[in-house]
């Protein structure tokens, strides 16, 4: 505990390469905690990112305050379409005491942090006796990466999916009931989990064998194209009243042209380090599925969790066709480096061993470009101050601009 504090005193981001260093020790992952924590209140929030529009609302909250009653009743109403509940309550009492975006993110940065923190922790304890070689650090810093702590710009997506993750893996690999409810809880601070909790909730009640889900895998992967108005017509005919605006908002053909518009914009490579990315689980999935499919070396905590994965991974591939669908296969991506992770760490498979490390380019590549999306929003004071400098200096001027 006594070097968490001393590291965050002094440098946080050294303190978090330091956790990253020595991460068998007690302290470390509270290092990776605070480090988030400090990284929420140094954060660069660009206009067009989530968080100027989190922030936007803090400040209409504290400068045109709501009492609790009124605050409350715009809950699951169909005319404000408010169906998450963690991130308007949290901007809803903090505008009671300051406008700040900074204070803001940082207590966003709590729950974010703890989660991303105990998250990456999950495999290491995998790995208490295993030789910390190259493969091992890629793969750990790929998982890592796929929802890094960046992503605390889109608080409420993904601080719901480190939330499940923690939750699914606990439940998945464990076998503990409250990691169930974790998971479950996700759902309160983003409604779109409604769609991996119920693809956790079919594989916890219904046996799938492997064979099947392989096979739906491999082909949900070559799925190129998908009817989003036959979607959204399902969709709003089996909601409940309150979700459907949100729904709608997501499928409308205008904001399908936007998203079409947002990614034409784009970098070639954003657009290809996620794919880069699949094929590596597709490339690794495989030689996991004909390398041991009937050793029952296997044990239950891996089944779990490679089979879900298989099942996950493949709604993500098809729900990625949708507008910000893409967002479910990033998820399951997470638990897809989850199964990759601990297939190394624990079954000792020299052909395994082989692939993983001849398609690594692949993984170094997602990471290369993973790092210079952060950039976006990690500042010079994120990297090189402290605490006490952060409060003097609120100037956030983000990594980006140092290589333009």
């Amino acid at each position: 505990m006594k070097n968490n504090f001393i590291y965050f005193l002094f440098s946080p981001f050294i303190g978090f390469i330091q956790a990253l260093n020595h991460n068998k020790k007690d302290w470390a992952k509270n290092s990776v905690w605070l480090f988030v924590i400090f990284y929420g209140f140094t954060m660069c929030h660009p206009e067009i990112m989530d968080s100027s529009r989190t922030i936007a609302r803090l400040q209409e909250l504290y400068n045109t305050p709501l009492s609790w009653d009124v605050f409350i009743v715009n809950f699951y109403n169909a005319d404000t379409g408010i169906i998450d509940v963690y991130e308007p309550l949290v901007t809803y009492f903090l505008s009671l005491f300051t406008e700040s975006g900074n204070i803001l993110f940082a207590v966003f940065g709590i729950v974010y942090g703890y989660f991303y923190s105990r998250n990456i922790w999950l495999l290491l304890d995998l790995a208490k006796e295993v030789k910390r070689n190259k493969l091992f650090w890629l793969l750990l810093i790929s998982f890592s990466c796929v929802i890094g702590f960046w992503n605390l710009n889109g608080v409420r997506m993904w601080t719901a999916a480190q939330v499940f993750f923690y939750g699914g893996f606990l439940y998945l690999v464990h076998g503990n009931k409250k990691g169930l409810l974790i998971a479950i809880s996700s759902v309160l601070i983003h409604f779109s989990f409604v769609l991996p909790v119920g693809v956790l909730l079919i594989y916890t009640f219904i046996k799938i064998p492997w064979r099947f889900l392989y096979f739906v895998f491999i082909a949900s992967f070559f799925i190129s194209s998908l009817n989003v108005e036959a979607v959204r017509n399902l969709l709003e005919s089996n909601l409940p009243e309150v979700l459907l605006p949100r729904v709608q908002s997501y499928t409308s053909d205008e904001y399908v042209e936007v998203i079409n518009e947002l990614n034409s914009r784009g970098n070639w490579y954003v657009g290809f380090y996620g794919q880069s990315l699949s094929w590596y689980l597709v490339a690794l999935f495989t030689i996991i599925y004909f390398s041991k499919l009937k050793n029952s070396a296997y044990d239950k905590s891996f089944s779990n969790l490679f089979g879900f994965s298989l099942l996950f991974l493949s709604v993500g591939n098809i729900t990625s066709l949708l507008p910000s669908g893409g967002r479910y296969l990033i998820i399951a991506q997470l638990f897809g480096m989850a199964v990759l992770f601990f297939y190394f760490v624990v079954y000792p498979d020299k052909r395994y061993i082989k692939w993983a490390t001849l398609f690594s380019p692949l993984l170094v590549f997602f990471i290369i470009v993973s790092i210079r999306t952060s950039f976006d929003t990690i500042t010079l004071l994120t990297v090189f101050g402290n605490p006490i400098l952060a409060v003097i200096f609120d100037t956030p001027i983000p990594l980006i601009d140092l290589i333009k």
